[in-house]
């Protein structure tokens, strides 16, 4: 039985191994997004199919590092929530960040994070069909293998800097100012 357990073992590796670059990853913008605290930012996406004959099912995404560790914020999975097949040889095209239904997901910056970067990756897993998935008579047995592709991300939370005084508060600021000059004036005048 150890044995039997030890070949599915290797032959599932030399497996994974051999289709391991069969797809990349690219995230834009650039893997960094920025974002003040109390925001969601989120990340879009490129993923090529490299292998030649098989179709990939993108099944979920995940962050780690210090991304995961929902001190700074909480991601949320948009890959899961939609059923996404890359055949042969093409690619997903940039499929851009749309928060509540496109990119790999969102990251929701908690309230009180202070000025800094938090790091990480972006993790998407997938599996491989020698069969389109989309066909209707799809074999679920064309299962070859799963795996994991990953990217650096990392989200900017810049200092807040206040905002600028509005108009109305600076022209009432400015008439006060008016009003005690013109009676220092009259008071000065009075006085002579």
């Amino acid at each position: 039985m150890k044995q039997i357990f030890l070949t599915l073992l290797v032959a599932s590796l030399i497996a994974a191994s051999a289709y391991g670059d069969s797809l990349t990853l690219d995230l834009f913008p650039s893997g960094t997004v920025s974002g003040a605290a109390g925001t969601v930012v989120g990340w879009g996406y490129n993923i090529a199919n490299n292998d030649p004959s098989n179709w990939a099912v993108l099944n979920d995404s995940f962050v780690t590092g210090a991304l995961s560790t929902g001190t700074f914020g909480t991601y949320q999975d948009y890959i899961g929530s939609n059923f996404i097949v890359i055949g042969p040889s093409s690619n997903t095209g940039n499929v851009a960040f749309s928060q509540g239904s496109t990119g790999t997901g969102e990251f929701d910056i908690d309230m009180f994070v202070p000025p800094m970067t938090v790091t990480g990756d972006i993790n998407i897993d997938y599996t491989l069909f020698a069969q389109d998935p989309n066909d209707p008579n799809f074999d679920p047995a064309s299962f070859i293998v799963s795996g994991t592709i990953s990217a650096d991300a990392q989200v900017d939370v810049p200092s807040s800097v206040p905002e600028p005084a509005s108009v109305g508060l600076t022209l009432a600021a400015l008439l006060c100012g008016g009003i005690v000059l013109c009676r220092r004036r009259a008071v000065e005048t009075a006085t002579r």
